[in-house]
């Protein structure tokens, strides 16, 4: 299936409020608009590196929108809707972007490699797959608390391939952690085709292996991703157990800005 800027993409309010559908539009203006700004100062040089989340913001934004506040979010390089949407302050965000004291790491990291137990949100290990069972960690303490929470942690099609990836799912399984396991699937680890990596249809289909559940999602449908994990995770919370949710989507730019790469306008899967 050829997927281009002209592809309709259907939206179902169902029984969304006005409310709720201004709030996720905003929600997923704000990172654009900053990610617009980011390359801007990056071409300047007043920031010295920029990994895009351009045409993937539907997944940060609508997770991020779904969950309750009070619930651990574990984020990846592109998923800044994540950061806005949990309203961190835009003044601390840009400290941390440009490596000032104001920045959550002090100047001492200038990318995304920063979390805050004031928003729950985990720092991104850049492996990704470790993050899953730092995820299922939170997850069990959740358990063991009797706390009707859930977890979200995300990875890429890389990162899916890596062993923490089967070891992290494959624990949470076993012991019915309430994790929400986001795979953001734009096609490509870096920089390998998806089919490269494995012989399954989606990745959804991996849940089979370890006996839970895997839904796929239109990633570019705010609508659809928020209304998926807020049914997940009202479900998770009062039955605990795992889900792959794979959000399928597409990067519009390169691994990182340094990598030189054209802007995509199409896409073959």
């Amino acid at each position: 299936m050829l997927i281009t800027a002209e592809t309709p993409i259907k939206f179902d309010r169902k029984k969304q409020k006005d409310d709720t559908l201004l709030k996720l539009y905003k929600n997923i203006l704000k990172p654009r608009m900053i990610e617009e700004k980011m390359l801007l100062l990056l071409r300047q040089g007043r920031i010295a590196k920029w990994f895009s989340g351009i045409g993937q913001e539907a997944i940060s934004v609508g997770v991020a929108s779904a969950l309750n506040k009070d619930e651990f979010i574990l984020p990846m390089h592109r998923n800044l809707g994540v950061f806005t949407t949990r309203e961190i302050p835009l003044n601390r965000l840009f400290s941390q972007f440009q490596g000032k004291p104001g920045g959550f790491t002090q100047g001492r990291d200038r990318s995304f490699h920063f979390g805050t137990q004031d928003y729950k949100i985990v720092g991104m290990i850049s492996h990704l797959g470790p993050q899953l069972g730092v995820a299922d960690g939170i997850a069990l303490a959740d358990k063991l608390k009797k706390d009707k929470k859930v977890t979200v942690v995300f990875s890429g099609d890389g990162g899916a391939s890596e062993g923490d990836f089967h070891e992290s799912i494959n624990t949470a399984a076993v012991w019915d952690l309430p994790v929400i396991f986001v795979i953001e699937n734009n096609g490509y680890g870096l920089s390998t085709p998806s089919n490269e990596q494995f012989r399954c249809k989606s990745f959804a289909d991996k849940a089979i292996g370890y006996g839970i559940e895997g839904v796929t999602v239109d990633g570019n449908n705010v609508l659809k991703v928020y209304e998926t994990v807020k049914n997940l995770a009202e479900s998770i919370r009062e039955n605990p157990r795992p889900v792959i949710l794979e959000c399928v989507t597409f990067r519009m730019r390169g691994h990182e800005e340094a990598s030189r790469n054209k802007i995509c306008t199409e896409r073959i899967i």
